[in-house]
């Protein structure tokens, strides 16, 4: 794939990240800035920022003269995103509470709404990015930079998982959430966001314990 110029580094990292997180670039594999700048149609400085930019996400491991290699996603990686997810996502909730307007609340209604209807549709895929967006969006209107620049590297191992739980549940705790931070209630919303990560970590957790986990990667689409 031969990028169209101009093409920046934010590019050129997605593009690198695709690839680790549907499994087209394997664990293990060694990526080198020379192929990749040939085959992406850039400089090899914006590959080696984007490679440095993949390391602080996990995505891949820089190892002394030997080069830059793609890191495994396991069930331990991602439930380790996920315990920082619980507390990001928890205080993302309460401050959504300070700045959320009636406007903002109907937005996520309709989210949480588009993600049922996905899943009575079996839209698995789309669904997944739907849900992706949706806490997202709650990221975003907590008005905090830093909380959503921290928040990046957990999102994007947690593009390597497809929900499995009963869409029913996911749905009603969105609806609970939703509900809580259009009552301003700071102390219910952070609870209730930090408790559906959770059980989003004991699902990986118990799939991995009957060795019935296997990453599958979930689009982008919709997204920033």
């Amino acid at each position: 794939m031969v990028m169209q110029a101009p093409v920046g580094r934010h590019q050129v990292r997605e593009e690198i990240q695709r690839r680790i997180l549907s499994g087209e670039s394997q664990p293990g594999e060694r990526l080198t800035q020379q192929s990749l700048a040939k085959e992406l149609g850039v400089a090899q400085g914006t590959v080696r920022e984007s490679l440095l930019e993949l390391q602080w996400l996990g995505l891949v491991e820089s190892i002394d003269r030997l080069g830059v290699f793609v890191q495994k996603l396991d069930a331990a990686r991602i439930c380790e995103a996920y315990q920082v997810r619980e507390f990001l996502e928890g205080l993302a909730a309460r401050l959504a509470c300070e700045h959320s307007s009636r406007a903002d609340i109907t937005v996520l209604r309709r989210m949480a709404d588009h993600i049922w209807e996905l899943s009575q549709q079996d839209r698995e895929e789309e669904m997944g990015a739907a849900d992706r967006v949706f806490h997202l969006q709650i990221m975003h209107l907590s008005h905090n930079k830093v909380l959503l620049r921290l928040a990046e590297g957990y999102r994007v191992l947690g593009m390597a998982v497809r929900a499995s739980r009963d869409p029913k549940l996911v749905y009603d705790e969105h609806l609970k959430i939703v509900d809580a931070i259009g009552n301003n209630l700071p102390e219910e919303a952070e609870r209730l966001a930090r408790l559906h990560v959770v059980e989003a970590r004991h699902m990986i957790e118990q799939q991995a314990a009957r060795n019935e986990f296997t990453p599958k990667w979930v689009g982008d689409e919709g997204e920033e």
